[in-house]
């Protein structure tokens, strides 16, 4: 059998773009998976990365609660494997990713893992072929594998919200203000306050202050800005970071990643903050999307534009620096 590695991934997202990168395809029209667990998040990313994939077919293990979100939006193309904890992906092409990568957020990019990335026709039949077989054995994905979103964050993740927690309160002790401005989402009481508060700590500071202000926290809580931003990214999208709810930020950064987001037309602040919040509107779930669909509205009134974000903008764009 011939196979050639192609990669050493230390995370999932590395692979599937080095195998993107390498076939000159847009995305692939083939992704079958087997993964032991999965999530909301991790496929919201996956759904950025395929585009117009024509065969997507996912198992999944029988080890732990499947979020209701992805029952709502995925059930049609997952299967339930007992047991199954093996994890592999077959992209089309020839091209299979072998690891310890869950199709969860964390297996994405939160997590070190280790995951090969090799291209062989002869292996991608052979497990394709094996991957058939257990999806004809597989059971529908039903109720009864599922929990709401909010039980699995606080089961799995509740370790995770205490770096928000963290931040929230550095942000609050640098800025000299109130934390209710920084761990609830309410832009009408809090962006003057809070774009005003980061202009006068960091005037002159030779960044945007949302920049110098992140640094500063970083340093606070003993961690580089690339390390609390990961640990931030693998907390559950439900908290509210610096005012505003982290599944925002994350289905920003999930669409930046998989290409999907023209980066020269995003050309001011405002911009970049109306993007987030259409996505955020899609792709996020339960109050997080609610928020965003009413942010979306009020974005619609030139008055709310100018008067509480278009000069306001440090505020709106902290949690992503």
């Amino acid at each position: 059998m011939d196979i050639k590695l192609i990669d050493i991934c230390n995370t999932l997202i590395e692979c599937l773009n080095r195998a993107r990168s390498i076939s000159g395809l847009r995305a692939f029209n083939t992704f079958n998976v087997a993964t032991g667990f999965i999530d909301h998040e991790g496929l919201a990313y996956i759904h950025d990365y395929l585009s117009d994939a024509a065969d997507v077919k996912i198992l999944v293990g029988d080890l732990g609660p499947v979020p209701r979100q992805v029952y709502d939006d995925w059930r049609e193309v997952i299967r339930v494997y007992p047991s199954l904890h093996a994890k592999f992906y077959l992209l089309g092409n020839g091209f299979v990713i072998l690891g310890s990568s869950n199709l969860t957020y964390r297996g994405l990019e939160g997590n070190l893992e280790l995951n090969l990335l090799v291209n062989s026709r002869d292996l991608y039949e052979r497990l394709m072929n094996h991957y058939n077989e257990l999806w004809r054995k597989a059971k529908p994905l039903t109720e009864e594998y599922v929990s709401d979103v909010e039980e699995v964050e606080i089961r799995v993740s509740k370790h995770r919200r205490d770096i928000v927690d963290e931040v929230n309160g550095k942000l609050a002790e640098i800025l000299n203000i109130g934390d209710d401005c920084l761990k609830d989402y309410n832009p009408l009481k809090c962006a003057v306050q809070v774009t005003g508060a980061i202009n006068e700590r960091f005037r002159g500071c030779g960044d945007l202050p949302e920049n110098c202000l992140a640094n500063t926290v970083a340093n606070m809580v003993a961690n580089s800005p690339r390390e609390l931003a990961r640990l931030l990214m693998g907390s559950p999208g439900s908290v509210i970071l610096a005012g505003h709810p982290l599944c925002w930020v994350k289905s920003f950064i999930n669409a930046l990643r998989a290409g999907r987001i023209n980066v020269d037309e995003l050309d001011s602040g405002i911009r970049i903050y109306e993007y987030m919040v259409k996505l955020a509107s899609v792709k996020c779930q339960g109050k997080a999307r609610e928020l965003a669909e009413e942010e979306l509205k009020r974005l619609s009134d030139e008055s709310y534009r100018d008067n509480y974000v278009r000069w306001k903008i440090p505020y709106r764009l902290l949690p992503l620096t």
